[in-house]
């Protein structure tokens, strides 16, 4: 039989990536999210997907693990807001981050759910910490150091909740620290370490970059391939091998300073401008507070992994994917734009959609056909990316839309949030019609 996992905050940026590595090692993946609608990267690897799931609603949580989850699931609990997020709002982050694993461990408790993986943050660190090669287990060691901020008190609190979840209730939590995720999505989240990734952005713009923390301090990140399969060891490593206090490990990769990114940047862009300040106060203070790197060594003894990502294979291929976007995105503008006038309108894009977007099976087509939505489709593309609202797109809008967006993943997720919506609306029909289905079928 196949494991199960229920990853809850699927549609965030390690959930995505998690759904998908846990769906190639073979594990039948339930994915949940506060979405309404799950992004159709998720729907396409995920064996089931429930949106509208907020950790902060206890019933909404009892119900998805009632109907999704027994004793022998693995859950990811993934929701929990980033370091930024978590100082600009820190009483909505508390609800997330601790009211959320509460609420979790309850509905485990209700199915008897025993293992749960949660991850944790290098923002849990201290200005008392060690700098250097700090291991996971510091934490434990030292309970009450203060972390300097409201993300990593709630971060504690999550593991002391799970700590207590052990012992009183026999239960199996794993904890992973991570550093900062690099990864080349056109989307991030407003953390500390994700600068580099709007530097990485701005070069492959050709556009200049401001740094918003000291250039000179190191802080410790992970490139997302290996933290998947840092994250997917974590999970599958049987309880006698997990030896460190609280199951709490490093999940390790590289660690650099915004200098020597910037350094290496130039390797492959070498007009990147960068000027430093105004820095930003919580990125700058969280920088400042994180150690400069991990320790390696526990996860290599009891999880047997180690990091292969370098920092120059991380900038070329962050370079490369979003250098190959623009390139992407250039060209379906040039495809739609068929009079070359650098500007497309309605009539235009919808030609576009019509002919290349809207294609092959139709899977729904007893209640709705994506030929017959291509009119709204267009009509909500523009919305979007018709900045001055004058009827047409130019070249430059469009690639500031497409920088984070795909035209078929847009025509996709469309169709299917309006499929999901008439069935819904049809079901409700057939419930409350007299005679129900046939009363439907026959009207």
């Amino acid at each position: 039989m196949s494991p199960k996992a229920l990853i809850v905050g699927a549609a965030g940026a390690v959930g995505k990536r998690l759904c998908q590595a846990l769906s190639r090692a073979g594990a039948e993946v339930v994915a949940a999210d506060r979405m309404q609608f799950i992004p159709s990267t998720v729907r396409y690897v995920a064996s089931k997907c429930v949106g509208s799931i907020d950790v902060r609603d206890a019933s909404a949580l009892r119900q998805l693990f009632k109907e999704h989850a027994d004793e022998k699931t693995t859950v990811w609990n993934l929701a929990s807001p980033l370091s930024v997020e978590t100082a600009l709002k820190p009483e909505i982050a508390e609800e997330v981050t601790i009211v959320g694993m509460t609420n979790v461990l309850e509905a485990m408790k209700q199915v008897g759910c025993r293992r749960i993986c949660f991850t944790d943050s290098i923002g849990s660190f201290g200005g008392t910490s060690p700098r250097d090669e700090v291991a996971a287990r510091w934490l434990v060691d030292n309970p009450t150091q203060d972390p300097g901020s409201d993300y990593g008190r709630q971060k504690r609190a999550c593991r002391e909740l799970l700590d207590a979840w052990r012992q009183e209730h026999g239960g199996d939590p794993r904890v992973a620290v991570l550093p900062g995720v690099l990864h080349s999505e056109p989307v991030w989240g407003n953390g500390t370490t994700e600068y580099a990734l709007d530097a990485l952005q701005a070069a492959s713009r050709g556009q200049p970059f401001a740094c918003p923390i000291d250039p000179d301090v190191s802080l410790p990140m992970v490139y997302v391939d290996d933290l998947m399969r840092g994250l997917l060891a974590l999970q599958f490593a049987d309880e006698h091998e997990l030896t460190e206090p609280q199951r709490l490990y490093n999940i390790p990769g590289l660690s650099f300073s915004a200098a020597q990114l910037f350094d290496e940047i130039r390797h492959f862009k070498p007009d990147f401008e960068v000027t430093y300040g105004p820095r930003d106060p919580n990125m700058d203070k969280f920088a400042k507070l994180w150690p400069n790197s991990l320790s390696a060594h526990e996860p290599l003894r009891d999880l047997d992994y180690e990091p292969d990502v370098t920092l120059p294979a991380m900038v070329a291929g962050v370079l490369n994917a979003h250098s190959g976007r623009r390139l992407s995105s250039k060209a379906a503008f040039r495809s739609i734009d068929t009079c070359s006038s650098g500007r497309i309108n309605d009539y235009m894009l919808e030609k576009y959609v019509s002919k290349y977007l809207v294609r092959g099976r139709e899977r729904s087509g007893y209640i709705a056909r994506r030929q017959d939505m291509v009119s709204d489709i267009v009509s909500k593309l523009m919305a979007v990316m018709d900045i001055d609202k004058d009827g047409v797109v130019s070249m430059d809008d469009f690639l500031a839309w497409s920088s984070k967006n795909s035209l078929e993943a847009f025509v996709e997720e469309f169709y299917e949030e309006r499929v999901e919506s008439m069935e819904r609306e049809l079901n409700e029909l057939r419930r409350l019609a007299p005679g129900g289905r046939q009363a439907i079928r026959h009207a």
